[in-house]
């Protein structure tokens, strides 16, 4: 209790401003360790005024000292000269940052003891660096102050050169005026946290984005050994981020280049053990810069990676993404298998054609879709049959496994935009008008097509059928077909898992529609899941007995249950065999299972038998649990 109330009586002293008792305290370790907290906490019997104070004290601040941290007790900062406003944007320097400031020390009697301004090179130090290059009031000045910034600081000796003093110039116990001004700095971190490779920033990027493992950037990479000879220099190379293709020093380039913007060039000193298997890397520098970042995107509509498009040239800032029924001027000027161009291929060409509506092949009517006025890109197409076949290219018949299109939106006019934020009744007028227009694309069987447009209904009409609003029915009931027929276009393609979603969707508001219920069957049965197949097949034939599909399913499914009935017999009997059978040759085993009698127990096969006609999920986890 004595040292609780002790602490929270320093913690009170130093707020208030009393500096004989702080001065008393332990040196700090860091800087976080004396900079004030936002949320400080006093004892409890002042809690009420201090929030008060706390709250008139952030209404006193100006714009120009927002975000600045917040000085220790015993250490009171004056501004000469503030920063112009162009420069308010950089921020200000922080722990690990190597400054260059101009400085003059003087004692509280307007002694001078120092300065740096009858030198022609100011004076630079790493804040926060172990052990400390200058006084802690410096550090605590720097991380103050923009650039440009002259300010005065008064403090006490804690903050300066202690009891001890320096003796002939600073007597101890000495409060010192130090007068700063921030020329600038470079940001640095080190990369492995053992002061091996330390990269500084020279030129600050722009952006948030940082790429990624797996990413494609374009980076210029030069190192110059601590002799002045450059060693490796790559300019503007096109590179995946985390190919090992820099020798030993990959692992520094990738890790340097994980904490870069876009634009930003850096420069990395590398000790003598950063690479250990080459000593011509020791004590040399490596400059990094990271000159773009690719966008590369997914576009595909089942999200399979099918087909990739990486971003050239980015479109208008001001331009809209192409919408449905738009008219586009489409130019391709290439098509390639990746390395070599394609056969046939009858470009450069320009294509005329309405988004949307199937007229050109899958790949450029999805990939238009997913562009705007101005974008030039790289269409990356795996497989390339049969998204990729147009004639009017000359590609008809392709043999490559991929195709690479270089494209580029020239221009889209009009079009039938979907725009959330309208009226409901205009957002199902929308979602009609491209219902038919899926139609006509699910009956030229362009299922692709016709996917992406009834995934777009059925997002948009998700979203109006959770209002309260009275669009929830009419969404509703327009939703419910859109899903049903995006599930016939899911098992088009072979996608069951997707179809069965989708119907479940719509049996959970219709648990008697039987259209859901045989495409979930078919679903099933696409996924060998023969017993689930079975069960919706007889509601259909209860609800609809003339449904002549659902019978020729049902026959299908019952042949397939015999067929997976009698291999699993055949399999059970194998397991459960004598060792010498076991270890026969299969054509042996095979011509002897039908004249000699099982030597197993007769309960097991009729287990055998019996766990035949159930699931295949099922029937392992009964035989583990026999087990």
């Amino acid at each position: 209790v004595f040292a609780f109330v002790v602490a929270e009586a320093l913690a009170e002293v130093r707020a208030r401003g009393c500096t004989a008792l702080a001065a008393m305290s332990a040196p700090p370790r860091s800087l976080a360790d004396l900079l004030i907290p936002k949320k400080r906490y006093a004892l409890l019997e002042h809690e009420e005024d201090s929030e008060e104070e706390r709250r008139r004290e952030e209404e006193e601040v100006d714009e120009y000292h927002r975000g600045a941290p917040r000085l220790p007790c015993g250490v009171t900062k004056r501004v000469i000269r503030e920063a112009p406003v162009s420069l308010w944007k950089e921020g200000r320097p922080k722990p690990g940052d190597k400054v260059s400031v101009h400085f003059v020390a003087k004692l509280s009697d307007g002694m001078q003891v120092g300065t740096s301004r009858d030198k022609d090179e100011p004076f630079r130090f790493v804040i926060d660096e172990h052990p400390r290059q200058v006084v802690l009031a410096m550090e605590l000045a720097a991380i103050s102050m923009r650039r440009t910034e002259i300010a005065e600081f008064k403090v006490i000796p804690r903050f300066a050169y202690d009891e001890l003093g320096s003796p002939p110039l600073i007597p101890p116990n000495a409060t010192m005026i130090f007068e700063v001004e921030l020329l600038g700095w470079h940001t640095q971190e080190d990369l492995f946290g053992d002061t091996l490779a330390v990269k500084t920033v020279k030129k600050a990027g722009w952006g948030e984005r940082k790429p990624a493992r797996g990413d494609e950037v374009v980076v210029s990479v030069k190192f110059t050994s601590r002799k002045q000879e450059i060693l490796e220099e790559h300019s503007e190379m096109e590179h995946v981020v985390g190919d090992p293709i820099f020798g030993p020093l990959s692992r520094i380039v990738v890790t340097a280049l994980l904490s870069m913007t876009e634009g930003e060039k850096a420069s990395v000193f590398v000790e003598r053990d950063a690479v250990p298997s080459d000593r011509r890397y020791a004590r040399g520098t490596l400059e990094v810069e990271l000159v773009r970042i690719f966008e590369v995107r997914d576009i595909s509509v089942a999200q399979d990676r099918s087909l990739i498009k990486k971003v050239l040239t980015a479109g208008g800032v001001t331009a809209a993404v192409v919408p449905e029924a738009a008219k586009v001027k489409l130019r391709v000027e290439s098509a390639t298998d990746g390395a070599e161009p394609l056969y046939g291929f009858t470009g450069p060409k320009t294509m005329h054609f309405v988004a949307g509506d199937g007229d050109v092949c899958d790949a450029l009517e999805v990939a238009a879709l997913e562009m705007k006025q101005g974008e030039r890109a790289l269409l990356t197409c795996s497989p390339a049959t049969p998204q990729c076949v147009e004639l009017e290219l000359g590609l008809v018949v392709l043999q490559a496994k991929k195709v690479v299109f270089m494209i580029e939106v020239l221009a889209a006019e009009g079009g039938d935009p979907c725009d959330g934020s309208k009226p409901a009744s205009d957002q199902l007028a929308w979602a009609r008008r491209r219902k038919e227009a899926a139609a006509g694309l699910y009956r030229r069987q362009r299922y692709v097509l016709a996917l992406r447009v009834y995934t777009k209904i059925v997002t948009l009409l998700s979203a109006l059928s959770e209002s309260d609003d009275e669009s929830k029915a009419a969404a509703l009931e327009l939703r419910l077909p859109c899903e049903l027929n995006r599930a016939a276009c899911l098992l088009k393609l072979g996608d069951c898992t997707g179809a069965r979603s989708s119907c479940d969707e719509v049996l959970r508001a219709d648990a008697d529609n039987v259209k859901a219920l045989f495409r979930r069957a078919s679903a099933n049965f696409g996924l060998s899941n023969y017993a689930s197949a079975a069960q919706d097949l007889s509601r259909v034939l209860a609800l609809d007995p003339r449904n002549g599909e659902a019978r020729a399913l049902a026959g299908k499914v019952r042949e397939a249950q015999r067929t997976y009935a009698e291999a699993a017999k055949k399999t059970a009997t194998r397991m459960i065999a004598q060792p010498e059978q076991a270890t026969a040759e299969p054509a042996e085993v095979d011509a002897k299972e039908a004249a000699m009698p099982a030597t197993a127990p007769r309960w097991l096969l009729r287990l055998g038998a019996l766990t035949a006609c159930l699931p295949l999920e099922q029937c392992m986890r009964l035989f583990s649990i026999r087990r």
